[in-house]
């Protein structure tokens, strides 16, 4: 079954709140979805299963089932800070996760990776784990600088690791109509990586904001937001690659 990743090295472009939006939809169309809160600040955690206590996936812990069906969840949080030192000093620790996940693949649909936004071991692991790259990227100039860095990392991982990577492509987020510089940035990603831009721009919503601090998804504090709404069209582009 698919794993894919949600990364990007850099911070606030909406990877969580995509793994997040993503795996809801996708566990209410049916799909015993599981989510890999690979980020030590867990915020995927906190949104879908505020209450959860556990270990890490590299701790080998179980998927914890969530308060929506067919939605599951391997904690993440501050103790992963320790964990990635301790996989940096361990042969093959960059592959960790791939063994861990391997036995949970059979039982899940979807696996969807919540990374954080650097380029160290714990994103190692899951762009070593995944069968598929899902790139969010905030309409903005300097989002597009750590675009490049991440897909020259990527290239680097093919050149001396068994990575067997399938990129689906770049999700646009936090764009705003108003603005002629999230517009032209749009313009330009399309016209460089072509097909591989998702056709679904996610707007900047205060929804999209919001939803945290309920410990929810968006999809259920707001459910027709144009955010919410996008994430849905989201899914639906993402599904032959998902299911």
């Amino acid at each position: 079954m698919p794993v894919l990743a949600v990364s990007n090295q850099k911070g606030g472009v909406g990877k969580t709140t995509t793994v997040t939006a993503l795996a809801w939809y996708l566990a209410t169309a049916g799909q015993r979805t599981l989510v890999v809160d690979n980020d030590p600040q867990g915020n995927a955690t906190s949104c879908l299963a505020p209450t959860a206590e556990g270990g890490t996936i590299y701790e080998g812990q179980a998927p914890i089932a969530t308060a929506t069906p067919d939605l599951f969840v391997i904690p993440g949080g501050p103790a992963l800070l320790d964990q990635e030192r301790a996989l940096a000093q361990r042969p093959g620790g960059s592959g960790r996760m791939r063994e861990l996940l391997a036995p949970l693949k059979g039982q899940y649909g979807p696996i969807l990776i919540d990374c954080p936004p650097n380029l160290s071991f714990l994103p190692t692991n899951a762009l070593l784990s995944a069968t598929h790259l899902l790139i969010p990227l905030q309409c903005e100039y300097y989002a597009l600088e750590g675009l490049g860095q991440l897909l020259a990392y990527i290239d680097d991982l093919r050149r001396s690791t068994t990575l067997d990577l399938r990129w689906v492509g770049i999700l646009l987020t936090m764009a705003d109509d108003r603005a002629p510089l999230a517009a032209q940035i749009e313009r330009d990603v399309r016209q460089h990586f072509g097909s591989q831009v998702l056709k679904t721009v996610i707007p900047r919503d205060p929804a999209l904001a919001a939803a945290p601090s309920h410990g929810r998804t968006v999809a259920e504090t707001a459910p027709l937001s144009a955010g919410s709404l996008a994430y849905l069209q989201a899914t639906r582009e993402l599904i032959d690659v998902l299911v």
